[in-house]
């Protein structure tokens, strides 16, 4: 039925206007965009998260810019007749939600009833340490290049926006900061370099790999004698590959910890921020991998599944693309990030930045209209002009596909691999007892974006975030020329 209706639907943008008809338990309410409650909001594909406190969210997602369309809450659609139409709402304060529209269509009943999403958990015990960590100077990221960035009261106020149901907004506001600066690169080594097959707490580290990583940065402010470079390591400059080695036998068990704190924080953070409609990024774009100075050897033990995790810790982790591709990443398998993975909603920002590897995500097959476990943390970024999205670790995916495939002429690295994978869910949050469509039209014949708007480099001029990218390159190539 709802095919039939975008059959013969007229494009036209859609709005809506919240209208809260019974909140019994007087639960406090903020929208994610920092708008009143009973603001005018829609559009195309838009999607925006309503935060009940103490209790959870409400996604309500217009996936078509078309009449008549839909409005969907938490994968509970209703079809809207008209370009403006009444939510009307009831929090009964039980983790359900009912809600109508008006003006309403007789294709479904007058009352639709949807669940929660739930509100992520942040420890007391974390957010101390964390603390402890932004008194040392080690968060955020100091004198990042093109400071000033966004200052402490601007991150405050963000987290306010994105986390009001939080006592520690400020502190998941600035973890997710952080990571759009240099200090990415802690938080990825101290977790793809951990044996996490051995049970042990904290798992065991290949310390050689993380003292060559990060000795072998090298481009930038980003190398071991820059005094910033090293702090976010918690280490002083350093000139000798040794003298890495001798720091991070030091301070590795700290900073371990620093690093799993530090993903916790992240991990809440993104499961309360907005999603984004399917509909508007039907795809997702990785150029790996994001440390340069890491070969592709290196993809494969950023997955649980690697058969390397379970040690001896004797050897190294380290895996072939190849390798990897043949076993527990071949084609059909299941695989689970360790870190924090990055992604754009445009083909050309991952060419912009990948270094041999571009890796695709395509949504679950359940009927979500919105990547329920993708974040757009753009709001909350260094760089306010950088398309960014994020998986948190542990994080799982199908493997759908790998070739090799060509790039434009003028992009680092003309033949690169693609990687394609599946979204992994167990299946939507959509309430049984609900009589309405099963499932969202496919997406196969909306076209993946090539570019997230009228940017040439796709982030402000020279600032990187860490990331090297092919800015960086053709900055060298050029200095080099006029040698």
């Amino acid at each position: 039925m709802l095919l039939k209706f975008l059959s013969f639907a007229v494009q036209q943008h859609m709005n809506w206007v919240l209208v809260i008809i019974d909140n019994s338990a007087g639960a406090k309410l903020w929208f994610s965009d920092g708008q009143p409650i009973g603001a005018i909001r829609g559009g195309c594909e838009s999607s925006h998260r309503l935060i009940i406190d103490k209790q959870g969210f409400i996604d309500i997602t217009v996936p078509y810019s078309v009449l008549p369309s839909i409005v969907d809450l938490n994968n509970t659609v209703a079809i809207c007749p008209e370009d403006s139409v009444n939510i009307n709402l009831t929090i009964p304060g039980d983790g359900s939600f009912l809600f109508s529209i008006t003006p309403s269509t007789s294709v479904h009943r007058s009352v639709l009833t949807g669940t929660l999403k739930p509100l992520p958990e942040v420890s007391d015990v974390d957010v101390s340490f964390f603390d402890k960590m932004m008194d040392l100077h080690y968060v955020p990221y100091q004198d990042v290049p093109d400071a000033p960035g966004r200052d402490v009261e601007e991150i405050k106020a963000l987290g306010l926006r994105h986390f009001p149901f939080s006592p520690h907004s400020f502190q998941l506001a600035m973890a997710v900061y952080d990571w759009t600066t240099a200090s990415f690169a802690r938080m990825v080594l101290m977790k793809i370099f951990e044996y996490t097959s051995i049970p042990a707490t904290p798992y065991p580290l290949d310390s050689p790999n993380i003292a060559t990583a990060i000795w072998k940065s090298n481009w930038g402010s980003y190398v071991p004698g820059n005094k910033a470079y090293m702090n976010s390591f918690m280490m002083k400059p350093a000139s000798t590959l040794q003298d890495v080695q001798d720091q991070l036998r030091d301070v590795k068990a700290l900073l371990q910890k620093f690093s799993a704190v530090q993903n916790r924080l992240l991990s809440a953070a993104f499961a309360a921020m907005p999603r984004t409609s399917v509909f508007y990024a039907p795809q997702l774009f990785s150029g790996q991998l994001d440390i340069s100075q890491l070969s592709l050897n290196y993809f494969g033990i950023e997955m649980l599944e690697c058969p390397l995790n379970a040690g001896p810790t004797s050897e190294s982790l380290v895996v072939s693309l190849e390798a990897a591709m043949a076993t527990f990443v071949k084609v059909g398998s299941t695989i689970t990030t360790k870190m924090v993975w990055s992604f754009a909603d445009s083909i050309d920002v991952a060419k912009h930045y990948q270094n041999g590897l571009i890796v695709v995500v395509n949504p679950p097959d359940n009927d979500s209209w919105v990547w329920d476990a993708t974040s757009y943390i753009t709001p909350l970024s260094d760089d306010p002009e950088k398309n960014e999205y994020t998986f948190a670790p542990g994080t799982s995916f199908v493997v759908e596909s790998l070739d090799v495939r060509d790039i434009d002429e003028d992009e680092r690295n003309k033949s690169v691999q693609y990687l394609t994978l599946k979204l992994h869910a167990p299946g939507s949050v959509r309430d049984d007892r609900t009589t309405q469509p099963r499932s969202r039209p496919p997406l196969n014949n909306i076209p993946a974006r090539r570019s997230s708007g009228p940017k040439f480099n796709h982030h402000l001029t020279n600032k990187t975030g860490g990331r090297r990218c092919r800015c960086v390159d053709d900055a060298e190539r050029m200095k080099g020329q006029d040698k």
